[in-house]
């Protein structure tokens, strides 16, 4: 589903050259729940960046379901994240005056392909699968932390994309709400087969990932199959 081939990303600031990526070759398959792991600074949030096309590789080739990204115009970009990928990010980005109901069906509406009683519907499945469809017409500022990811991630999922990318989801929560989130992620990866591509630099987040990645100075350093421990 997604193949990466010698990928780099160079910034620059001054006459200093900080090499965020360096030579990063990866594949990933449908279905697979991927922890990208590494203490700060390793390259886990620039590598997420650039697979979920939300910047520009200095060098390297990136293929989603057989689609060469450097190939696309900004638009055809802006296409492919909204049909084919979803995000989930650790501050929520939920719009502080719109619903629950509302944030959700957001990127539905902005498809083309979409009738308003499909996007009523698609978004009230989701939010009854998150146990937040009591809460469709409360404001984000009304829910916990833990309930605000929820929505998030319900948000990045009412258009059944192909892959979810999540940046330390659990970044702002506590223990419990993480543990609902990533229990959550569980849930759609086996019963959706979701495709989930996950940074964390929690230790016990790896329980939950059927792969794990771990970066180390932009470049892979491991790439293990991880047996799951039972739910």
């Amino acid at each position: 589903m997604i193949g990466i081939q010698d990928l780099t990303k160079i910034y620059r600031m001054g006459s200093v050259e900080v090499r965020a990526l360096d030579g990063v070759t990866l594949d990933i398959a449908k279905g697979e729940f991927i922890g990208i792991m590494g203490a700060s600074g390793s390259g886990k949030t620039t590598l997420l960046h650039m697979l979920g096309l939300l910047d520009l590789p200095t060098s390297g080739r990136i293929v989603i379901d057989g689609t060469d990204i450097a190939k696309l115009t900004d638009y055809e970009k802006t296409m492919f994240r909204l049909y084919k990928l979803g995000y989930v990010f650790q501050d929520y980005a939920l719009v502080p005056d719109l619903t629950v109901m509302e944030n959700v069906s957001l990127p539905a509406m902005l498809r083309k392909d979409r009738s308003e009683e499909q996007i009523t519907s698609d978004s009230a499945l989701i939010l009854q699968k998150t146990g937040l469809f009591d809460r469709r017409d409360h404001l984000p500022r009304e829910l916990s932390g833990g309930q605000q990811q929820r929505v998030s991630i319900a948000r990045a999922i009412v258009n059944k994309p192909d892959i979810l990318f999540a940046d330390e989801p659990c970044a702002n929560l506590d223990s419990e709400n993480s543990r609902m989130v990533l229990d959550l992620f569980r849930e759609i990866n086996e019963e959706m087969h979701q495709t989930i591509v996950m940074v964390s630099h929690e230790d016990w987040h790896k329980d939950y990932f059927n792969r794990i990645v771990r970066l180390r100075d932009g470049k892979v350093v491991s790439d293990d199959i991880i047996e799951r421990k039972a739910s």
